[in-house]
C-alpha cells in the first residue's frame, strides 16, 4: 500500500502532471455526446420520485436497486376479508402479540433491557474465562483489548447482577411489570426466585471481596497466601458463576427482547430506506462523474483513431 501511495505522490509531483490533467479534462469536455449522456443520467436519477411512490422506470439508470428498496419501504397489506393467512404470517402475528401487550406496555421495555443485560453477562463471563486461562498458561497473552477489560466483568458480577437478581425476585413475586410471568407456574417461579436469591448473595460476597482487595492494595490490610487464594476463588470463580446465573435469569426474556428490536427495526425500515435512497443517489452521482472523467479519454483515443482511419 505504501508503494502505491509513494508512486501516486511522485506522479503528482511530475512536472507535466497539471498539463496532463488539463489535457485530460479538455478531452472530457470536447466529447460533447458523452457528457450530454452524463447530464441526462444525473437528471434522471435526481428527479426520480421518492421511495414511497411508484417508479415507472425502476431500472433507469442502471445499477439502481429501485425495486428492492420499494419492496422494503412500502408495506403491502392484503385488505381482502376472508383470505386465509400463511403459516409464516400467523407466526409473525403470534410473536407480535407475545412481545407487545396493550395491558402491560412496559413489558416490551423490560424485554429490551434483558436483551442487553444477557449479552453483558455473557461478555463478562467470557472476559473472566479468558483471563483465567491466561493465568493458567492455557492461552497466550496479550488478550484482545475487549477481553482485557476485567472491570466490565467485575461490574457485572458485583453490581449489575445484584440488580438483576433483585429485579427478577420482585417480578416472580408478582409485583413487577417488566417481565411476563403469567405463563409460569409456581414451581417455575420458585426456581427463578432461588436463582435470584443465589445471585444476590454471591454478588454481596463478590462486593465484599472487592472491598477487601482494595483495602489490601491501599495497605490497610496485610495479604497472605490464604487471603490471596480466597480472593482469587471469589473474583475468578464465584464471579464467573454469578454472571452465568444472571445470564440464565435474563435468557428467556432476552429472546422476546430480540423480537421487540426486530419489530422496531421493521417499523423504521421505510425511513431507513428513504435515507439510504438519498445517500445512494448522491454516491451514484459522484461515482458516475468520477468514472466519466477517468474513462472518457481512454475511450476517446481508440474512438478517435477509428474515426481517423475511416476518414483516410
Amino acid at each position: 500500500m505504501s508503494t502505491i501511495l509513494q508512486a501516486l505522490y511522485e506522479f503528482t509531483q511530475w512536472q507535466y502532471f497539471w498539463f496532463l490533467v488539463i489535457l485530460w479534462l479538455l478531452v472530457d469536455l470536447v466529447w460533447f455526446g458523452r457528457w450530454q449522456k452524463l447530464i441526462a443520467r444525473i437528471s434522471k436519477l435526481i428527479t426520480k420520485p421518492v421511495i414511497f411512490e411508484k417508479d415507472d422506470e425502476p431500472n433507469n439508470p442502471p445499477l439502481y436497486p429501485r425495486r428492492f428498496m420499494e419492496a422494503l419501504a412500502q408495506r403491502k397489506k392484503d385488505d381482502n376479508e376472508g383470505v386465509s393467512q400463511s403459516g409464516f404470517q400467523n407466526f409473525i402475528d403470534a410473536q407480535r402479540e407475545r412481545v407487545f401487550d396493550s395491558k402491560h406496555p412496559l413489558r416490551s421495555l423490560g424485554y429490551v433491557i434483558t436483551f442487553f443485560g444477557f449479552w453483558f453477562f455473557a461478555l463478562a463471563d467470557l472476559i473472566i474465562i479468558a483471563n483465567t486461562m491466561v493465568l493458567m498458561a492455557l492461552m497466550p497473552a496479550p488478550l484482545p483489548e475487549l477481553l482485557q477489560r476485567l472491570d466490565y466483568a467485575i461490574l457485572g458480577g458485583s453490581f449489575l447482577s445484584a440488580i438483576v437478581g433483585l429485579w427478577m425476585l420482585i417480578e416472580m413475586s408478582g409485583n413487577g411489570e417488566l417481565v411476563n410471568t403469567d405463563q409460569l407456574n409456581d414451581d417455575q417461579k420458585r426456581i427463578y426466585k432461588t436463582i435470584s436469591v443465589a445471585v444476590i448473595l454471591i454478588a454481596i460476597v463478590v462486593m465484599l471481596a472487592l472491598a477487601v482487595e482494595r483495602l489490601i492494595q491501599l495497605g490497610y490490610l496485610q495479604s497472605s497466601s490464604t487471603s490471596d487464594l480466597v480472593l482469587s476463588f471469589i473474583l475468578y470463580g464465584l464471579l464467573a458463576i454469578n454472571n452465568s446465573l444472571a445470564a440464565a435469569l435474563t435468557f428467556s426474556p432476552m429472546a422476546s427482547g430480540l423480537i421487540v428490536i426486530l419489530f422496531i427495526f421493521a417499523l423504521i425500515m421505510p425511513l431507513l430506506m428513504f435515507l439510504i435512497d438519498v445517500i445512494w443517489r448522491f454516491v451514484y452521482v459522484i461515482v458516475d462523474i468520477l468514472l466519466w472523467f477517468l474513462a472518457t479519454p481512454i475511450i476517446a483515443i481508440p474512438y478517435g483513431l477509428l474515426k481517423l482511419f475511416r476518414v483516410i
